[in-house]
């Protein structure tokens, strides 16, 4: 990508933020899924595993 945009370096760009959109929302998911299950251990609620 030296300063000359082509289809093939746009499209390079454009995969590389699809795959870091995906990676950031399944982490982010995780993320959500702990505190969850340490917010309901906190409250006494029977593990699901």
């Amino acid at each position: 990508m030296n300063g000359d945009p082509t289809a093939s370096s746009f499209v390079g760009v454009q995969v590389g933020y699809t795959i870091a959109d995906v990676l950031a929302k399944c982490v982010f998911g995780l993320t959500i899924l702990k505190i969850a299950r340490m917010k309901s251990h906190a409250e006494g609620m029977a593990a699901d595993h």
